[in-house]
């Protein structure tokens, strides 16, 4: 028997066999039903694979798995036959990261106003220590089908999922499941899916972590004592223990997460990166990343990591140009991603990167083949799409023998359509263990005009709209009267006419036909029943200019690095130069000297004097009238950092790293280089006695995050003296954290230290141990903070504190030097000038402010000479900035000492060159003009001190990156590009403006020491809450658009 299956005009409805799929274990009630399921479908066009179709093919399906895939041939005897012609068949697709049949997490994480803070974890069962760690939590064993929540994605054709909340930073195994209804049990493909994670806490209102280098912390210590646990737990020798070692069931779970695998949440492409950089740590090669939509900025990155991704198609919507005060807040990164996003899956197809595809993200789920279709567009091609639906998640969840492809043995899960669907093909029907759920299939297109008779007279019925959203009117003669009631249901249409304004007549009739070959075929139906019949015929349209383009616009924006507003095209290449007759500050022995050459080769500073040759092939800048100086190096620093400049949660934050959360894309790095800085060091903020470690950058203007970093340069820590770290000024509700006085601040950090100390012997005792010893005892647990602390006493990894008072900068280098370490340098120092004797004997540098006082009571003894008199004194003194707007000016906060204390010029000038690179300990590779040292200058238009002179050149290592002739040039291009994608938002059609009301950045805020913010990222962002403090500065969209 054939069946042909009535496509068009069905209610979505499940065919179930319960019978057929009844849980083996669960007792059968009633007489049982061993009638085989048997489904042939014939003459359809059937993808098998990306890349191979079978024509005119016959499946043959038993018990919901395919039996065959041939093209024609015969249907064996006892099979239920349906025929298929003119329709498309695909394996069922696989979204691999959503929430379904799992509870969805309630409630938001992280700091409230007004309510204490939060150190603890309730601890209950073998659950973590930390509230954002769920790695024991197997969501097989609280899934549930959800009929409501499959139903939008089967209409899409999606067949199977994998499941897990999303929620906190560990969130547990996921589950693979079947969309298909049914007990859990029978639908549960796979009980041990990949661990879900993130960087976002989630609903945690735990104080840890509450910034970004803190989530990263965190991971890193949890997958580190992971591997202690599975060495350590049951052990009975627990020498290096006070107590047997506890059960945790997270760290438990997390044993087998090598072979398991990872699908990690990232908000944007640098996190992208730093995920994959943090898993590759502990050589997780099982690793998959769902992306944002922006990895087309850092797509070489992206692919270098040989991650599998998984993308969303969560197209921005366009901003809001409509009004010209709105345009003054949207900023070009912004417009350049809504042009660009839709190209995202194409670009990273392209670049070689295997990916697949999720509805994630989608405001709904209906979107998702309209954005498919228009990711195509862009160059997306089917057998790429199709193999981003199903071959390649099935491989990556670890199903890929039976979901996928549409081959024998394979499960019967099917999508059906009428056309190629991936081209204007529509989903009629998807198959769920050889069963079909039947797809409402739009109606045919009824819109145009129509010639049609009423009352014996020629009349003009015009249909506009679309399906399920037609209007239309009537025309006699002069006259038109609308249509009311309108109704269309599948090839059927309905309305209602009144005949007063056309025919003077008081009645309403009403008309019922159906659509076909441009014929409407049917009748009116008169106020007395009888029925006249019609037949309309559509007439010819003119030909008209498409309102919606079908292939996209020609890109208008540029790709740069970073992606936003003075971004390079190209990075900067090394040149080798002849600069010619400049007057040089060389901030060494020589001082300053005029009418001077520097040759540079292979960024390196190879010759210096006057009237040298000119080798061949190099570039020379005639320098004549211009100053050279070394590059201005920044002690102290917050630019460039994601998502939080403190982990204020903890007293001691010595785990976190700087490095981790490196933001290339900063605006103020390309300010900075504008200025004259050429290196920085990022430090942690003062929200705690001893802070996170630091990280010392070269401005490389473009580079991604590593490509950031200042190779070879020695590790650093932030500590903190003052009120920060007692949280005196952070609100009432924070009294519960130690320390809260001065005097706690010392004994915290000398508990501290002896635990450090403890720590190092236990290790050094453990490797004494021989290796048949050591597989008998319980080994001592890796801690990332104390292995910060273990650094620092081994002269390894050097301390920078943010210090104001005298006497607790006394307090701070008596301690170090009973615990066995120096201070590298007291930084902000504004009382130096007391104890500057004091702090030479230690060995201690000092990194000032200029002239800040009077701004808090811990200040009110700073004086604008304090520079020189620990000058005076023979101490290495810089100056920083510990702020975005003074890093582009640190030249005039060093000339302020020249103005207040008549320091000598060129000394004034070492304070921001040499100085610094002497504290960070790269003065052997930077910080001033001599030969041998990186090629990191500045060429000023005039005095270097002056408030007048102006910054022309940065060089970084014999590239240059920034010329303030082609800043000039670039503002009215970006200008330029700006307008021009203003307009094309403007033109665009009504499609290509809708889009999700996420997907774009968010800026950091302008950080400084005491900001401390709680970055949550739940699902599609992050919300922020700032805890105290009194910045509350916000980098947002600057009104000058072009500048983002």
């Amino acid at each position: 028997m054939t069946k042909q299956f009535p496509w068009v005009g069905m209610v979505a409805v499940a065919l179930a066999a319960p019978v057929l799929y009844a849980a083996q274990t669960t007792p059968q009630l009633g007489i049982r039903d061993k009638t085989p399921n048997l489904v042939a479908l014939t003459n359809a066009t059937v993808t098998t694979e990306p890349g191979r179709t079978v024509p005119n093919a016959t499946i043959l399906i038993r018990n919901g798995v395919i039996e065959s895939v041939r093209s024609g041939g015969s249907v064996p005897a006892g099979y239920q036959q349906h025929d298929l012609s003119g329709h498309y068949v695909y394996a069922g697709f696989i979204d691999p990261f959503t929430q379904y049949g799992v509870e969805q997490a309630t409630a938001a994480g992280g700091f409230r106003f007004g309510e204490p803070p939060q150190y603890q974890n309730e601890r209950k069962g073998g659950n973590a220590s930390n509230a954002a760690i769920h790695a024991e939590r197997r969501w097989a064993d609280e899934f549930k089908p959800n009929a409501g929540q499959a139903k939008p994605l089967i209409e899409q054709g999606f067949t199977t999922v994998q499941a897990a909340r999303h929620d906190g930073i560990f969130r547990g195994s996921a589950v693979v499941a079947s969309l298909a209804e049914g007990l859990p049990n029978e639908v549960i493909l796979k009980a041990n899916g990949k661990q879900f994670m993130s960087f976002s806490k989630g609903s945690s209102t735990q104080s840890y972590p509450s910034s970004l280098m803190g989530s990263m912390a965190l991971i890193r210590q949890t997958l580190s004592d992971a591997n202690w646990y599975q060495s350590a737990y049951g052990k009975t020798d627990l020498r290096f223990h006070s107590q047997p070692i506890e059960y945790n069931a997270a760290l438990a779970a997390l044993a087998t997460l090598p072979e398991q695998g990872v699908l990690f949440e990232a908000s944007d492409e640098q996190s992208l990166l730093r995920a994959h950089q943090l898993l590759a740590e502990f050589g997780l090669e099982r690793v998959a990343l769902l992306g944002s939509g922006h990895e087309y900025s850092r797509l070489e990155q992206v692919k270098a990591s040989n991650r599998t991704l998984v993308l969303p198609l969560s197209f921005p919507a366009a901003p809001d140009v409509h009004y010209v005060d709105a345009q003054l807040d949207v900023s070009l990164a912004d417009l350049r991603h809504w042009e660009r996003a839709p190209a995202n899956p194409a670009a990273v197809a392209q670049a070689g990167v295997r990916f697949a595809l999720t509805s994630h993200g989608l405001d709904k789920v209906a979107d998702f083949w309209p954005n498919l279709r228009r990711a195509m567009q862009y160059g997306l091609t089917e057998q790429q799409a199709l193999a981003a639906l199903t071959t390649v998640p099935a491989d990556l969840l670890g199903v890929a023998s039976q979901l996928g492809k549409v081959q024998p043995g394979y499960r019967a899960d099917l999508v059906v359509s009428r056309g190629n669907l991936f081209d204007d093909g529509a989903i009629v029907a998807t198959w769920l263990r050889g069963q079909p759920v039947l797809h409402q299939a739009p109606g045919p297109d009824f819109s145009g005009s129509y010639s049609v008779q009423l009352a014996g007279q020629p009349a003009e019925l015009t249909l506009t709209g679309r399906s399920g959203a037609y209007k239309g009117e009537l025309k006699l003669a002069d006259k038109s009267v609308k249509l009311e009631h309108l109704q269309q249901q599948g090839p059927q249409l309905q309305f209602s006419l009144a005949l007063k304004e056309l025919l003077e007549r008081t009645e309403v009739i009403q008309f019922s036909g159906v659509l076909s070959d441009n014929q409407l075929t049917g009748y009116w139906l008169e106020a007395n029943g009888q029925r006249n019949m019609v037949q309309a015929s559509r007439q010819p349209s003119p030909a008209k200019e498409a309102t919606e383009p079908t292939e996209p616009a020609p890109m208008i924006s540029q790709l740069t690095y970073p992606n936003r507003a003075f971004g390079l095209a190209e990075l900067p290449s090394r040149q080798n130069l002849h600069i010619r007759n400049a007057t040089v500050w060389t901030a060494a022995d020589a001082g300053v000297l005029t009418e001077t050459d520097v040759i540079i080769r292979d960024g390196r500073i190879q010759r210096i004097g006057q009237g040298l040759a000119t080798p061949r092939g190099y570039n020379v800048i005639d320098a004549t009238g211009l100053h050279l100086t070394p590059g201005i190096i920044d002690e102290h620093s917050h630019i460039a950092t994601a998502q939080g400049v403190n982990e204020g949660s903890h007293a001691n934050t010595a785990e976190v790293r700087l490095g981790d959360v490196v933001n290339p894309d900063d605006i103020n790095i390309y300010r900075g280089l504008a200025g004259g800085v050429t290196a920085v060091q990022l430090l942690h903020g003062s929200a705690n006695p001893i802070g996170g470690q630091a990280q010392i950058l070269s401005l490389r203007w473009g580079q991604d995050a590593e490509g950031m970093k200042f190779k070879d340069a020695p590790p650093s820590i932030k500590f903190a003296l003052g009120e920060n770290v007692k949280q005196s000024n952070w609100g009432a509700q924070f009294s519960s954290r130690y320390p809260q006085t001065r005097v706690g601040v010392e004994t915290f950090i000398r508990d501290q230290f002896q635990a450090a100390k403890e720590y190092q012997a236990k290790w050094q005792a453990y490797e004494r141990l021989s290796r048949r010893d050591r597989a008998q005892v319980a080994p001592p647990r890796r801690d990332y903070q104390l292995d910060t602390l273990v650094q620092i006493l081994n002269g390894e990894r050097h301390i920078h504190t943010h210090s104001y008072v005298a006497s607790e900068i006394l307090m701070l280098m008596e301690l170090a030097e009973e615990m066995g370490f120096r201070i590298q340098t007291f930084t902000h120092i504004l009382e130096g000038y007391k104890v500057a004797s004091e702090m030479k004997a230690h060995g201690a540098s000092v990194s000032s402010f200029a002239d800040w006082w009077g701004f808090k009571m811990e200040v009110n003894d700073a004086i604008p000479t304090n520079t020189c008199l620990m000058h005076e004194q023979g101490l290495n003194v810089s100056v920083n900035s510990d702020d975005p707007g003074l890093l582009r000016r640190l030249n005039q906060e060093a000339a302020k000492s020249v103005m207040y204390c008549d320091m000598d010029e060129h000394e004034a000038l070492k304070m921001v060159t040499i100085n610094p690179a002497i504290q960070l300990k790269i003065a052997d590779q930077v910080g001033s003009i001599e030969t041998g040292k990186r090629a990191d200058f500045v060429l000023w238009d005039g005095h270097p001190l002056s408030v007048y002179s102006q910054v022309q050149q940065t060089w970084i290592e014999g590239a240059r990156y920034f010329d303030r002739a082609s800043d000039i040039a670039k503002r009215e291009q970006l200008e330029q590009e700006r307008l021009q994608l203003i307009q094309k938002v403007l033109t665009a059609g009504e499609s290509a403006r809708q889009g999700s009301s996420g997907g774009y950045k968010d800026e950091d805020p302008i950080w400084h020491c005491d900001d401390h913010e709680d970055w949550l990222q739940i699902r599609f962002g992050h919300q922020r809450y700032h805890q105290h403090g009194h910045h509350g500065h916000h980098q947002g969209h600057h009104h000058a658009g072009a500048n983002q």
